[in-house]
């Protein structure tokens, strides 16, 4: 089973009126602002390139990534049983502008809004990734945008998907525990003058809840930032004083945070892949323009028939037909094949040493027809149909296990 799913943008068949399209990718719902309120809809590009964002950040092919721990990252998201929000899956909510926008601000007053309580109660979420969030440049910047969807889409995963994805990270990463390792880091943050806490009441033991909740979101982004050497997104390149200048590189932060240098290494880095500068700023150009990069996953079904290698099920090679073969793909890369036997699902990977596929859809595979134009040259164009016409149903069996097993091997 692979989690690593990416969804179409479809209309959202919501309780609320505030949403009107939804598009899942990697255990993140990204919900979509209808026009409503007074208020325009954000665009489709918009919801595409947030989710081409989260691809990027959970990309199992990134360095440093340690799969089984993105993995558990994406069912804490889905809020699978056993995570810390089990049951109440997330939400990547994007709007227009600001809350005022709207008539009535849905982040205000969510109890003028049909549903939209119900909606906030059933599922979890963070920050806002805002379109054209009337606080940025207009017309739009491309790295304004970078900027925007990349703090938000990752306070959303720092602080609803990694907590339990390493071991020992759901106590580690608890900002509103004195004695976690991310509280330490966070202190010794501020006591080197890394992390300014001016904008956030002064202290970090003023409020545990406030800390854990909204200075824990902030460090993680700037922290991941600095590690990341993002600061060219940020006005300027620099957020000094909330964040030192001195601390927009791996060795900046080495320096004046090892405790955050460390947490980072131990519990982001194995999770959230950073994405390439070059792609980002290709996908967001000013005034709107880029190529959001966006695909969706696409999945091919066929009916199989196979060949087992002898000595696997019984003595001799055998074929076996009537197999559904599953095949999901995200571009060019396969994300799962399976093949269901009987009342069991196996994936390809795991018996393909042992079997050929010799016919999809009633049309032989292309190893098959390679099989039967190394061992009978004049025959190398013919088709299923031809050979069951040539040998009759009764035959068949033993005809392709003829043709496989002329070089000597059944399964290649």
């Amino acid at each position: 089973m692979s989690y690593y799913k990416s969804g179409e943008l479809i209309k959202y068949e919501s309780i609320t009126q505030l949403y009107d399209r939804s598009l899942t990718v990697h255990g993140i719902k990204i919900v979509a602002g209808a026009e409503v309120s007074g208020n325009k809809a954000v665009p489709d590009d918009w919801v595409n390139k947030t989710a081409r964002v989260i691809q990027l950040l959970l990309d199992p092919k990134g360095q440093e990534i340690d799969r089984v721990a993105q993995e558990n990252a994406i069912k804490i998201l889905k809020g699978e049983s056993g995570t810390f929000h089990a049951g109440s899956p997330t939400v990547q909510r994007t709007l227009y502008g600001s809350g005022d926008s709207y008539e009535s601000n849905p982040l205000r007053s969510p109890e003028l809004w049909k549903g939209l309580d119900e909606h906030n109660d059933t599922h979890v979420s963070n920050d806002m990734v805002w379109y054209r969030n009337i606080e940025s440049p207009n017309p739009p910047t491309g790295r304004n945008d970078i900027a925007e969807i990349m703090e938000h889409v990752l306070h959303t995963i720092h602080m609803l998907g990694i907590k339990g994805a390493v071991e020992g990270s759901l106590q580690a990463l608890n900002g509103s525990d004195q004695s976690s390792e991310v509280y330490k880091a966070m202190s010794e943050a501020v006591e080197n003058d890394a992390f300014d806490l001016e904008g956030y009441g002064g202290s970090l033991d003023r409020d545990l809840g406030f800390t854990g909740e909204v200075i824990l979101k902030e460090y993680l982004y700037l922290l991941t930032f600095g590690m990341w050497e993002y600061n060219e997104f940020w006005d300027e390149g620099s957020l000094a004083p909330e964040w030192s200048d001195s601390a927009r590189t791996p060795e900046g932060v080495l320096d004046l945070n090892p405790l955050g240098y460390a947490l980072f290494t131990k519990y982001l880095a194995p999770v959230i892949s950073r994405p390439s500068k070059e792609i980002l700023l290709n996908v967001f150009q000013d005034n709107d323009q880029g190529v959001h990069g966006y695909l969706s996953d696409t999945i091919e079904r066929n009916v199989i028939s196979l060949i087992i290698e002898e000595g696997i099920v019984a003595e001799s090679a055998l074929t076996v037909s009537d197999l559904n073969e599953e095949i999901v793909r995200n571009g060019q890369d396969v994300l799962s094949h399976t093949i269901e036997y009987g009342s069991q699902v196996y994936a390809y990977q795991d018996i393909d040493q042992f079997i050929m596929v010799y016919l999809r859809n009633d049309e032989f595979s292309s190893e098959y027809q390679k099989e039967i134009a190394d061992s009978f040259p004049d025959y190398s164009t013919v088709s299923y149909s031809e050979v069951v016409s040539l040998v009759g149903v009764t035959g068949l069996s033993d005809a392709i296990l003829q043709i496989a097993g002329a070089d000597g091997t059944f399964v290649v």
